[in-house]
């Protein structure tokens, strides 16, 4: 999806920047707009790319289920149509489980992957040097925090 189109992209043939996932859980299944209409608009102005939205809901048996934008728009005010189609089905039997130890009961969370498209530049520049990209991943600003506190104490 390269913004409001409700697309799913290809990529099979594409370059790709790095590849990055976020998971926002919203407390008794009230998705809330604000942040989901600025992640519309990081994909309009071409800095991301959404790979994939999937909405996933936790029943009281612990057990962790896709959930889609019909059913979720019936639970909430919140206008989810532009996230309409904008599944890929990335998600598997071991992402649901390690999302039912996240979620609380009744909680809905939005997984969304996404590529960094403000960084193709930097690395085609890279690239024309024959450098290549071997590694990226995301760190969660927690761990980040502990190692910077870590680092602070030796």
């Amino acid at each position: 999806m390269t913004g409001s189109d409700g697309q799913v992209p290809e990529v099979a043939d594409e370059v790709l920047g790095p590849i990055d996932f976020l998971v926002v859980a919203f407390p008794n299944g009230q998705v809330g707009s604000n942040g989901l209409e600025k992640l519309l608009e990081l994909a309009d102005r071409g800095a991301i790319r959404i790979l994939d939205v999937e909405f996933v809901t936790k029943d009281f048996r612990g057990y962790v289920e896709a959930i889609d934008i019909e059913r979720l728009s019936r639970k909430t005010d919140v206008d989810l149509s532009p996230w309409e189609g904008a599944s890929a089905d990335l998600l598997d039997d071991s992402d649901f489980s390690a999302l039912s130890s996240l979620l609380a009961t009744d909680e809905v969370a939005a997984v969304v992957v996404f590529e960094n498209r403000w960084l193709l530049d930097v690395i085609a520049s890279w690239h024309q040097g024959g450098a290549r990209l071997i590694a990226d991943g995301g760190v969660p600003a927690e761990a980040f925090e502990a190692a910077l506190a870590t680092a602070e104490e030796e």
